[in-house]
């Protein structure tokens, strides 16, 4: 059921909620970055709970907002599933 609510959440973002945690967690990308990720990870139908599907995300990061903000962006997913002991899910 929290898998299912993460997803949710996830899919219902809003870009101005990206860009809002992006700045919180020192990862800033503006609200163009954001929606392109966001929509994105909807027309692909991405399962953040998938590893293969967390890497084709981080690889478009990677080649439409860049290579630091991708290595940014796994860092902190990984740090916050190990803070919150959701680490053994991914």
């Amino acid at each position: 059921m929290l898998k299912q609510l993460i997803t949710t959440k996830l899919y219902h973002a809003s870009p101005q909620e990206v860009v809002k945690y992006s700045r919180e967690y020192g990862i800033p990308i503006h609200v163009q970055d954001a929606t392109s990720i966001l929509d994105f990870i909807k027309k692909e139908k991405i399962d953040p709970f998938k590893e293969k599907d967390r890497l084709i995300t981080f690889k478009f990061i990677e080649k439409n907002i860049g290579k630091k903000e991708a290595d940014q962006a796994y860092q902190l997913l990984y740090r916050l599933a190990k803070e919150y002991q959701l680490d053994n899910w991914l």
